[in-house]
């Protein structure tokens, strides 16, 4: 009996918060990663991921900004911005999806991190993917990717899951 009120309680709490700030688990990806390459930046270090050979490091020089950032893009006009975020930043929000009927907010494991991810159509041929990956100690990761189709959105959010911290 206490169980079920413990489970009911729990139940109402959850309906108590706004769609768009809980997130559903991530579906699982049918990306083959298997022959992806591992990168890394000396702009973000500390970090790998794995992007599609098509991807090449993006060595357009940043604004000056305090935040370090790592990019790379495709010739199929993919980007994808990873960037380090210190201890005492406070990141912005992730955007709202439920504009776009192809929109997707959801929360899945990466490596030891936690990751928000938030994917959405921004008009006919641009997709969006936004994902804050947070460890357990506090260290935060952005990410800010888009692709021209759907098809390059979905290798993009497999990239996005290949993001570790060296030595977590």
């Amino acid at each position: 009996m206490r169980r079920r009120v413990q489970v009911a309680s729990a139940a109402f709490l959850l309906a108590l918060i706004p769609a768009a700030a809980r997130a559903d688990a991530c579906p699982a990806s049918t990306v083959d990663i298997a022959d992806w390459p591992i990168v890394r930046s000396a702009r973000v270090p500390g970090f790998t991921l794995r992007l599609p050979r098509a991807f090449a490091r993006d060595t357009t020089p940043i604004a000056t900004d305090s935040t370090p950032s790592a990019r790379w893009r495709d010739a199929a006009r993919g980007r994808f911005t990873m960037s380090h975020l210190t201890s005492t930043a406070i990141p912005a929000s992730l955007p709202a999806s439920e504009n776009s009927p192809t929109s997707m907010r959801c929360e899945t494991r990466v490596g030891a991190a936690t990751a928000t991810i938030v994917a959405f159509g921004d008009g006919p041929s641009t997709y969006v993917v936004h994902a804050r990956i947070r460890w357990p100690d506090g260290e935060l990761l952005d990410v800010h990717a888009d692709a021209a189709d759907r098809e390059h959105l979905e290798q993009l959010l497999a990239a996005v899951r290949t993001i570790r911290r060296t030595g977590a």
